[in-house]
């Protein structure tokens, strides 16, 4: 017993002992808390890092990396500043202190634990876009569409159909409405996925499944061809609602060779056919087939009219002319579309009546079926009409890519330059790069190509077909695997166009006539070693395109299969453009021999060196070599004594010999190495490097620092503090410069230093419309005052991680200009271009940017700040300030806070003014705002716990002084000063994310949120937040806002606010404060289908007393952790959505 006791006793003075260290041991205590919180805000500043490269990669991240950052967040924001006392303030509150000390003993063990998980990798790919990438622009909603859109709807929608067919001519717009019932399925979240595929008339199975698994995020990986179908079965079967829409189907499609489930047992998958034949609807056992037939004779001639731009003010002859020949495109969409764009801007009449003579004429073309022939005959009147040799070329040039293919415009010119397109005189690759476009603009106005959202252009099925029936036997499309194609190819005599696939030896042991063959694109199977026999280069003497790829469905490659050429290929001595992908070439020296080879194109190929036999080439001008291995040598030292290189395209293909490289004058060049990420450069951008600062000779950098359009730069050990004068002359500017991004560039302290100029500063960045700055730690700011002046064109401006960043733009004490002052004012608008701000990770930093006219920042649409823990304001200075376009408004862990503007320094006002109440004050008659006016409006809610606060100027008299009402909160402060303020500001703002505000006790005050067109609303872990919307009127014996609130939002997403009592509250709840008439006010919320509430400890209900919610739109409830909460209060409106998810 005695034994026991000592035990006890010695368990019980140990506990004593490590309760009392929180009394006295705190400052310890709070010390140790403070140094692992400083550890933590480093390793959150690493994540975020490592977020901010996956971004740039587009990766998406992880999701237990994503909650270790809010775990990181909340133990980061955790105050310690605070240390009650008590005995009139003589001695420390022990109670507290004893609570305190264990709480923060706690979370120092919570921050060491979370410390202690590593991620080595935080990236996730991100699945490719289904549907949802697709314009709707072409889509035209005709009555006859709208009735076959439900039916379709609705058939995908029914559970017992598994495949669904939508059968219809060629033309008519299956593809187009699938696509947009698609889109509207997975808008409305009744299908988890809407994947689409072509399947076009020879089915190419391995290209149907990687369509389809790139968004559902399946990789390959190592697997068998054999086994792909299982491992897509797999995926397509594991119960999501995933939509496969089978475009363009010919035949009978075997779905266990793709992977495709079965009717038995396809779970939650689905499947749309769209086809041209009515027997394949017959073949395949479908549950419903949908007819889409062809527009009516009004649907068709408003068509037309739209597409020849008519309108019922148009010459009345051209309109009845106009109506005979959409009469003869026989009311099918494409053929309406492409002779009615192929006529609009016609005048003359003559124009007309010859179109119509032209379409009317009978015409006989072999091989084709009858249904082809009225369209052959719209299409070829369009081709026709283009009357320009260019174009038309141009279009039997697109023809020869695989169905549904994106095209760019680069590729359009390097093919067009190799096959003669635009002359042997074209003058440079830029001339014929406008020539290249302009054709290529005349065939998108005709119909005759569609373009993409990227920018390429692609060409409608139908229009395809016709072209290759224009260029008859000149074209021919061949799988040499294929017998039977094979010996049609070695019967044809006038093949002028050649693509081809199969197996790359029998395409080298075939024996077609190439006499007069100037195109070959292939893209073949390998196997081992495959030597290219002279005897093949000799068959083909006119060759002036060879363009070889090898096919694999792998997104990685490989060097393991060797593709020799031979020796002497000096037969081809007309050839212009030469194009490899995915082999291992060796030793390439022969191409030297090529005396007029105008383009290199090597891509994922492994050779042996660039050799030096390419710099006797006089007619060489473009070179691009794209995650290349080039295994011996610099080859820039080859490069260089390229005289006649126009073009420079080198990416990821650097070797450890490419150091201080010379380049010579170039007029388009981008420059990429793999260590680096660069931006995908859009074919507008003729230079652009993203490189570390040391590949480069020093005058090799001056010049790519002057010429460049787009700069990313990484790392520099050479202490350069600025760009201009550090390495360009402020007098050059750097004008060129479209996109800026520099990353861990140590040294530079800012973009700009003007001090030591004396004269005025001349234009620099005139053109530049993005920068991004990552994880520059000594720099201190971005722009002068006066070179900001000069930023016209800027959109988007991306501050990450810059510790030291105090000011994005300098304002030296003679610049600083009083918004009261008219005479002084800026004259030039601040940035008015600018759309995007997002500025994260930058401590010292108290405001974004100074604001000096009601014409700064006009086009701003999106504000996000993170991380900022010094900051104040996000803009320096005011005046009268509309940002009118303000869509999207985010601040996250920015502790201090305090609101968009700092307080006026001097405020205007008389004591008439603002004695007055706020009814009787003149309204305001300007479309902008004045903070002068708006702090005249100072006064007291009913009701109220407002601290009086007497303001007195600098530079006023003592006894002249303005009664404001301050309240808790920014956003209450906000109201309380002006609705009119806060209209302008917030009134376009359609998504907002409130995160971790640590004062914030309520958002909006009922009078503005019925003119708010917010959409989406989401707050999170701020923890004094009591109500989102207060009531400051409640009680006053009526409202100026109606019964509607948030008249938009569909989405309100609330979570970890512990003190949250209500969504919709007023300034003091207790029962005395009533309504006299004892009414209850419904508020609406029409829109709103979404309603998340989420740990939410002191939630009582959705509204105070004598309030009532009304949610017609709701679909969506969900209550999770909300103990407190009234369900009575939300009760109403669960009955009325039976479909709602119940509380968890």
């Amino acid at each position: 017993m005695t034994e026991l006791g000592k035990t006890l006793t010695e368990k019980v003075l140990n506990k004593a002992i490590e309760k009392s260290r929180n009394i006295f041991c705190f400052t310890c205590i709070l010390k140790e808390f403070n140094e692992e919180k400083d550890k933590m805000e480093a390793g959150r500043a690493t994540m975020r890092e490592k977020f901010q490269v996956a971004a740039n990669k587009g990766k998406g991240i992880k999701t237990n990396a994503r909650l270790w950052e809010e775990q990181a967040n909340k133990l980061i924001q955790e105050n310690t500043k605070t240390n009650q006392r008590c005995f009139l303030g003589f001695c420390p509150d022990c109670i507290w202190r004893y609570k305190r000390g264990e709480d923060l003993s706690t979370k120092t063990k919570e921050i060491r634990k979370l410390m202690e998980e590593k991620f080595e990798n935080v990236e996730l790919d991100r699945h490719l876009p289904g549907v949802k990438r697709y314009s709707s622009q072409y889509y035209i909603s005709f009555e006859s569409r709208k009735l076959k859109y439900e039916e379709l709807l609705d058939a995908l929608r029914d559970d017992s159909n598994y495949i669904t067919r939508l059968q219809g001519m060629g033309g008519t717009g299956k593809t187009t409405l699938a696509k947009e019932v698609g889109k509207q399925l997975k808008t409305s979240k009744q299908f988890n996925h809407v994947i689409d595929t072509t399947v076009s008339f020879t089915p190419d199975i391995k290209k149907i499944q990687d369509d389809i698994v790139g968004p559902l995020g399946l990789k390959w990986e190592d697997i068998s061809e054999s086994d792909r179908p299982k491992k897509l079965w797999s995926r397509l079967t594991n119960g999501e609602k995933i939509l496969l829409i089978l475009d363009n189907v010919w035949g009978n499609l075997n779905f266990d060779d793709i992977g495709i489930p079965k009717s038995d047992n396809h779970k939650g998958c689905k499947v749309l056919v769209t086809t041209r034949n009515l027997r394949v609807c017959n073949q395949m056992v479908c549950e419903k087939t949908i007819q889409l037939d062809l527009l009516n004779e009004e649907e068709a001639w408003s068509m037309f009219k739209l597409h020849a731009n008519l309108t019922d003010n148009s010459s009345q002859g051209i309109l009845k002319k106009g109506r005979k020949i959409a009469t003869e495109c026989k009311r099918l969409p494409v053929a309406i579309a492409t002779v009615a764009s192929s006529l609009k801007g016609q005048k003359r009449r003559e124009e007309w009546d010859i179109s119509l003579k032209t379409l009317q004429k009978p015409v006989s073309v072999g091989g084709i079926g009858d249904d082809l022939v009225d369209i052959y005959k719209c299409l070829k009147f369009s081709y026709d009409f283009l009357k320009d040799k260019n174009a038309e070329g141009l279009f039997l040039l697109c023809s020869t890519f695989p169905e549904d293919a994106e095209i760019s415009t680069e590729v359009l010119t390097r093919l067009g330059i190799g096959v003669g397109l635009f002359g042997d005189d074209y003058g440079s690759y830029k001339d014929a790069r406008t020539q290249a476009a302009a054709s290529k603009n005349k065939l998108l106005d005709s119909c005759l190509l569609l373009e993409t959202e990227e920018g390429y252009v692609k060409m409608h099925d139908l229009v395809r077909e016709v072209a290759q029936l224009i260029a008859n036997n000149e074209m021919n499309i061949v799988n040499f695997s294929n017998k039977n194609q094979k010996s049609q190819v070695e019967r044809d005599k006038n093949i002028k166009y050649l693509i081809c696939e199969g197996n790359l030896r029998d395409l080298f042991a075939s024996k077609f006539d190439g006499s007069k063959l100037e195109f070959l694109i292939g893209n073949m199977h390998i196997k081992d070693i495959v030597h290219i026999p002279i005897s093949f280069f000799e068959n083909i003497p006119r060759l002036r395109v060879l363009n070889l790829s090898r096919h694999t469905p792998y997104q990685y490659h490989d060097y393991h299969h060797r593709l020799s050429l031979p020796q002497s290929i000096k037969p081809l001595s007309n050839i212009r453009s030469l194009s490899f992908e995915k082999f291992d070439l060796g030793d390439i020296s022969a191409i030297g021999g090529l005396q007029g080879l105008e383009t290199l194109e090597l891509t994922h190929c492994a050779i042996d060196e660039l050799p030096r036999e390419i710099e006797k080439l006089e007619n060489f001008r473009l070179l691009e070599l794209k995650k290349c291995k080039i295994r011996n040598n610099n080859p820039f030292e080859v490069i260089q004594r390229c005289p006649s290189l126009e073009e420079l395209y080198f990416l990821n293909s650097f070797n450890d010999s490419c150091k201080e490289i010379t380049l010579p004058t170039l007029q388009r060049y981008r420059l990429n190495d793999v260590t680096v990420y660069h931006y995908k450069m859009k074919d507008t951008i003729s230079r652009g490097v993203s490189l570390t600062w040391d590949y480069f000779s020093e005058a090799t950098f001056k010049y790519v620092m002057e010429t460049t359009e787009l700069l990313h730069l990484e790392g520099t050990d050479k202490g350069w503090r600025n760009l201009m004068p550090g390495i360009v002359s402020i007098d050059n500017g750097m004008n060129d410069l479209i996109k800026l991004y520099l990353d861990n560039c140590d040294q530079v302290q800012c973009l700009v230093d003007t001090k030591h100029i004396n004269s005025q500063v001349p234009s620099v960045f005139s053109n530049l419309k993005n920068v991004t700055l990552r994880s520059c730690s000594m720099l201190v700011s971005v722009f002068d005052l006066s070179t900001s002046r000069g930023l016209l064109l800027l959109e988007e401006l991306i501050i990450f991680n810059c510790e030291k960043l105090e000011s994005i733009i300098t304002i030296e004490c003679e610049e600083i200009v009083d918004g009261d002052n008219d005479n002084n004012k800026i004259c030039n608008s601040m940035f008015p271009n600018l759309k995007v701000v997002i500025i994260d990770w930058c401590h010292q930093l108290q405001f974004v940017l100074p604001c000096y006219s009601a014409r700064d920042f006009l086009l701003l649409e999106k504000i996000t700040i993170y991380g900022c823990h010094k900051l104040k304001y996000i803009f320096g200075q005011h005046q009268d300030v509309q940002l009118p376009s303000l869509k999207e408004l985010k601040l996250d862990d920015v502790p201090n806070f305090i609101y968009i503007f700092p307080e006026p320094s001097s405020i205007k006002g008389s004591s008439d003014s603002i004695s007055k109440p706020q009814s009787e004050l003149e309204p305001v008659k300007s479309n902008t705002f004045s903070w002068s006016q708006i702090c005249c409006y100072g006064y007291k809610l009913k009701g109220s716990t407002s601290t009086k606060i007497v303001l007195v100027s600098e530079d006023q008299p003592k006894d002249c002084s303005i009664t404001l009402f301050i309240y808790p909160n920014l956003w209450e402060r906000a109201q309380c000063l002006s609705t009119s303020m806060l209209s302008h500001i917030l009134c376009n703002i359609k998504k907002m994310i409130l995160t971790s505000l640590p004062r914030i006790k309520s958002v909006f005050v009922m009078s503005i949120v019925s003119k708010l067109s917010l959409e989406t609303l989401t707050i999170e872990n701020c923890d004094e937040l009591e109500h989102i919307i207060v009531d400051i009127e409640y009680g006053s014996g009526g409202n100026n806002w109606g019964n509607n609130v948030f008249p938009k939002l569909k989405e309100l997403d609330v979570d970890d606010c512990e003190k949250l009592e209500y969504i919709f509250g007023h300034i003091d709840a207790s029962d005395h404060h009533h309504n006299h008439n004892n009414e209850v006010i419904q508020l609406h919320l029409p829109a709103l289908k979404c309603l998340a509430l989420r740990s939410l400890r002191s939630l009582i209900g959705m509204c105070t007393k004598h309030y009532r919610t009304i949610l017609p739109a709701l679909t969506e409830l969900k209550l999770v952790k909300c103990f407190k909460v009234d369900i009575t209060s939300i009760g109403d409106f669960i009955v009325a959505n039976y479909s709602n998810k119940g509380p968890t």
